[in-house]
C-alpha cells in the first residue's frame, strides 16, 4: 500500500485539442476574417488536472511565432494576441468551493460545449473567485511547416521521419461518409483505394481512441469525441479530410506547457493533439 501511494503521488496534467486549417478564425459564434486568414488554428486545447490538490502557476508559450486567441479563465499575464499565457496561483481542489461562482466568466458567451468538458472527473480549478473543471486556450500555432503532413494548393509534403504516423481519411460519397486507415507515407502522392462506408461512427471512434490510449483517461476522451465527432463528419461532406495524431515533439514546437507547483511534487504532462486538415487536390 505504501508503494501504491508513492506511485499515485504527484500531479497529472492532461490536454487534448485539434489543429485545423480554416479560412477564418472564429470569435464566439461570429466568423471574423483576420490577417492570419488561411493559416492554422489550434482549437479547444482543454487541460485537466489529476492527483494531489495544490496551487500551481501555468504557463503556455508559442515558440514557432504562434499566439493565443481565446482563453478561460482570464490570464494574469499575456493572453489574447500574445505569444504566451500565464495563469498565476491556480488553486486545485478535490471539492467544489461552495462560496465561489461556478463556471469561468464568458463561458456562455463563447458558445463552447463546456458542459461536455465539465463531465470529466478532474480536480476543480479556482481562480479569481470562480472555479471550473478545466483550463482552456485557443491559439494560432505558427508555421504549418512544423506539422508532419500538410497539403497546400494540391501539393502534399511530409516531414521525415513521420511516414509511419497513422492517419484517417474521411470523405463523403452521395451524402454517405467513407473512411480509411493509412499512414502518412501512404497518402503523400494520392489517397489509396480501400475507403469503406462509415455506417457506424463507433468504428472511427475506436481508431482515434487507440491513438489516445495511455495519454487521456476514458472520460477525457469522451469529452474530446463528443466535442468533435460532428465536426469531423461535417467537414468531410465537401472535402477530403485527413486526421492524424501530432507527435509529441511537434506539439512542443507549437505550444509549450509549464506547470510550477507551490511545493515539491512530481508533475506529469500528457498531450493529445489531432490534426484535421483538408487533402487539397487542386
Amino acid at each position: 500500500m505504501i508503494t501504491l501511494l508513492i506511485l499515485l503521488a504527484g500531479l497529472q496534467v492532461h490536454e487534448w485539442g485539434i489543429i485545423t486549417q480554416d479560412p477564418m478564425v472564429f470569435t464566439g459564434n461570429v466568423p471574423v476574417f483576420e490577417p492570419w486568414q488561411d493559416e492554422l488554428e489550434d482549437k479547444a486545447p482543454v487541460l485537466y488536472f489529476h492527483g494531489d490538490p495544490c496551487t500551481v502557476t501555468l504557463r503556455v508559450s508559442f515558440p514557432s511565432m504562434g499566439f493565443a486567441t481565446t482563453l478561460l479563465p482570464e490570464a494574469d499575464q499575456g493572453g489574447t494576441n500574445s505569444t504566451y499565457i500565464l495563469w498565476e496561483d491556480l488553486i486545485l481542489t478535490e471539492s467544489a468551493p461552495s462560496d465561489l461562482v461556478e463556471g469561468w466568466n464568458h463561458c456562455d458567451e463563447l458558445g463552447y460545449p463546456v458542459s461536455l468538458w465539465r463531465d470529466v472527473d478532474a480536480l476543480y480549478v479556482e481562480a479569481d473567485e470562480e472555479f471550473d473543471r478545466f483550463v482552456y486556450y485557443g491559439c494560432v500555432p505558427g508555421s504549418p511547416g512544423d506539422l508532419p503532413f500538410i497539403s497546400e494548393s494540391g501539393n502534399h509534403s511530409m516531414r521525415m521521419p513521420y511516414g509511419e504516423t497513422p492517419c484517417v481519411v474521411l470523405k463523403s460519397v452521395a451524402g454517405i461518409p467513407m473512411f480509411g486507415v493509412f499512414t502518412l507515407a501512404d497518402i503523400v502522392t494520392d489517397i489509396p483505394k480501400g475507403l469503406q462506408f462509415l455506417e457506424d461512427t463507433r468504428r472511427l471512434k475506436s481508431v482515434i481512441s487507440g491513438w489516445a490510449e495511455g495519454v487521456l483517461f476514458e472520460d477525457e476522451f469522451e469529452a474530446f469525441w463528443n466535442t468533435w465527432e460532428s465536426r469531423f463528419l461535417t467537414d468531410s461532406e465537401d472535402k477530403i479530410m485527413i486526421l492524424y495524431p501530432v507527435p509529441g515533439e511537434i506539439v512542443e514546437n507549437i505550444s509549450t506547457l509549464e506547470v510550477i507547483p507551490d511545493r515539491d511534487i512530481e508533475i506529469e504532462i500528457s498531450r493529445f493533439i489531432i490534426a484535421e486538415l483538408p487533402y487539397i487536390t487542386e
